[in-house]
């Protein structure tokens, strides 16, 4: 298709679009159309993406996950499916997060002729997101530790009492060291416990 007969079939919003990403493809892969911004944030790339294959700005490992998509526009082609696409954000092989809508591109006729697709930048979404995720397997590492500091304290102080129970069995000299040591453990144990506290508000 020529390029003005594929801006006739765009709408005006989509081609002007100072926030998203505008890209059709023909039916092998290779771009037919880029609108501005797409053509200036990855310039880096190329000075022409017409006629390029879209491997040159895609992660290699998500074109399977693109190829999926499209075959589900093509089962589905009255349809738009999202996909989270790795894209260049340099030549240093460093990559952001993007999210794309794709859908069939038909022309005057109603014949697919390619795919149509409208993307943004989530990098930042995708930081906090794992960032999330981190901050959550901190707090359950923090907890597991916490619950088996409180669990050892309590077992020990279990133990002590066990043994001072059997008084008859002990000197005066040894049970004021089992008395010590049980102090010391209640000790240790509040200490754990304000800790806890004191982190879970910190937490709030």
């Amino acid at each position: 298709m020529e390029e003005n007969e594929i801006i006739s079939l765009l709408p005006a919003f989509l081609r002007n679009s100072s926030t998203y990403s505008l890209i059709i493809t023909d039916l092998e892969g290779k771009y037919i159309y880029v609108n501005e911004v797409f053509d200036q944030r990855f310039s880096f790339l190329s000075t022409h993406f017409v006629g390029e294959h879209i491997s040159v700005a895609i992660h290699p490992d998500d074109l399977a996950k693109c190829d999926e998509v499209v075959k589900q526009c093509f089962m589905n082609p009255d349809k738009s499916f999202p996909v989270e696409i790795r894209k260049p954000s340099n030549l240093n092989n460093e990559y952001h997060w993007t999210q794309w809508e794709f859908s069939l591109f038909k022309d005057n006729t109603g014949t697919p002729v390619g795919i149509l697709c409208l993307g943004h930048d989530i990098t930042a979404g995708k930081e906090k997101e794992n960032q999330i995720v981190q901050q959550k397997e901190r707090f359950k590492q923090i907890t597991w530790q916490q619950s088996h500091e409180v669990r050892r304290h309590m077992v020990n102080i279990m133990g002590l009492y066990n043994i001072i129970k059997q008084e008859s069995l002990l000197t005066n000299l040894e049970k004021q060291e089992q008395l010590d040591s049980l102090l010391q453990e209640t000790k240790e144990l509040d200490q754990i416990i304000h800790l806890i506290v004191e982190q879970s508000i910190g937490k709030e």
